[in-house]
């Protein structure tokens, strides 16, 4: 037999779906990884490969033998990521405070052998 009309079965509606990909990320990298012989949470590992990244411009991925080297445009990508993550977004400065200057930002690549 069915509901009278206005009345239902499920008053609080369907439940959300659990698919919004910063909860598939938070459960991945909740995950224990074997990582540099040793057993590591992913949030830890993508933080080390981060942090090595940007204090090094070289990275070793898992499962790769050899280093890759991060571009310049790749680099300063994940720095302002990092500053976003860490500092949160830049606040516009408001009109007409003084704050409105440019940023220059100067990276010199040296040779390791020097």
């Amino acid at each position: 037999m069915a509901a009278p009309k206005g009345n239902r079965n499920n008053p609080k509606g369907r439940p959300p779906k659990n698919k919004a990909l910063t909860d598939m990320l938070e459960v991945s990298l909740g995950r224990t990884l074997e990582y540099g012989g040793k057993r590591i949470n992913g949030k830890r590992v993508l933080a080390d490969l981060v942090t090595e990244c940007l204090t090094t411009g070289k990275v070793l991925f898992p499962g790769d033998e050899k280093e890759s080297i991060v571009s310049i445009s790749d680099w300063i990508g994940m720095v302002k990521w990092v500053y976003e993550r860490v500092d949160g977004k830049p606040v516009q400065p408001i009109e007409g405070s003084g704050d409105e200057g440019e940023l220059v930002i100067r990276v010199t690549l040296k040779d390791s052998d020097e």
